[in-house]
């Protein structure tokens, strides 16, 4: 049995004759009494009553009409999930992000998809660049956005949302005082809360290089993952961190003001990474690129 059979004989069904079924079918009556006679020989069974003058189901018939009525309708919805797949507007992308990227990158992502009516479902997922990194090789993942540029032979990587670096200062600090961005060498003294960077480069590389430009090591009192603890930290007056420029958009109550930085070089980005080997899939290519475009 193909969905030509079945078109055929929904068509007779609902019209109630052979003849304007194939009118409604654009064919000749004959070829279509025979493709019905074939299908009921196929099935085993009688699917009309043809002693009146007018065809009428069996019992047998109204229900093979209900489930090729279901069988079409699925067919049709296979087609169509089928096609949009193909061009990227359905499916799902797991993307593992850093937290900026979940803040800021994630919500536009969610409203490219509602804008283009895209039935894409993002599943993302958090967690250390090293773990997402290996989900990326195992193919647990598709992208990664994530704040450490890692460079690697299976990897392909994109910078995304460059921007300046600034410093979290405790409430009561005397630097609050200046209208002037604050030079590293200003910091000498604080006790500093700064960022993991197992593996590839990232803001703590950059940070502790410039210190040691400045003629000094800085007291390193916490290292961790997430931005937005250390701010917390710093609204406390436990130390200083230091944050990329799109923090201070938050608004976020309990959070400190964030001071620029003097060194027009401490700057950061995110960076969208995934596998060289592995192809992407359509939903997942075209997220990936509106990202890129938007953010890049």
């Amino acid at each position: 049995m193909d969905e030509h059979r079945l078109k055929c004989f929904i068509a007779v069904y609902e019209q109630g004759s052979v003849s304007a079924a194939a009118a409604r079918l654009h064919m000749t009556q004959p070829p279509l009494s025979i493709l019905l006679r074939k299908l009921e020989d196929e099935l085993g069974v009688t699917l009309f009553d043809r002693s009146g003058h007018r065809l009428a189901p069996t019992a047998v018939g109204e229900l093979f009409y209900l489930r090729a009525k279901a069988l079409q309708a699925s067919l049709q919805a296979m087609r169509r999930e089928l096609r949009e797949a193909e061009h990227g507007a359905r499916g799902t992308v797991r993307i593992g992000c850093a937290t900026a990227a979940s803040l800021f990158i994630m919500p536009s992502v969610m409203q490219h998809i509602a804008e283009q009516q895209l039935n894409v479902t993002a599943h993302v997922h958090e967690g250390e660049t090293g773990y997402m990194l290996q989900r990326l090789r195992e193919r647990n993942l598709d992208l990664i956005i994530c704040r450490s540029q890692y460079i690697a032979p299976e990897f392909e990587n994109r910078v995304v949302m460059d921007e300046p670096l600034r410093v979290a200062l405790p409430p009561d600090h005397p630097l609050h005082a200046s209208d002037q961005p604050i030079h590293i060498e200003d910091l000498r003294n604080e006790r500093f809360m700064l960022h993991n960077s197992l593996l590839g480069t990232g803001i703590t590389d950059m940070l502790m290089r410039s210190c040691h430009e400045a003629g000094f090591s800085p007291e390193v009192i916490y290292t961790g993952v997430e931005t937005l603890p250390m701010l917390l930290m710093a609204q406390k007056g436990l130390g200083i961190a230091f944050t990329p420029e799109r923090f201070s958009t938050l608004g976020l109550q309990g959070l400190p003001a964030l001071k620029p930085l003097a060194d027009t070089r401490l700057r950061t980005h995110l960076n969208v990474i995934w596998h060289r080997h592995h192809p992407l899939s359509r939903a997942a290519e075209r997220l990936k690129e509106f990202v890129v475009q938007r953010f890049a």
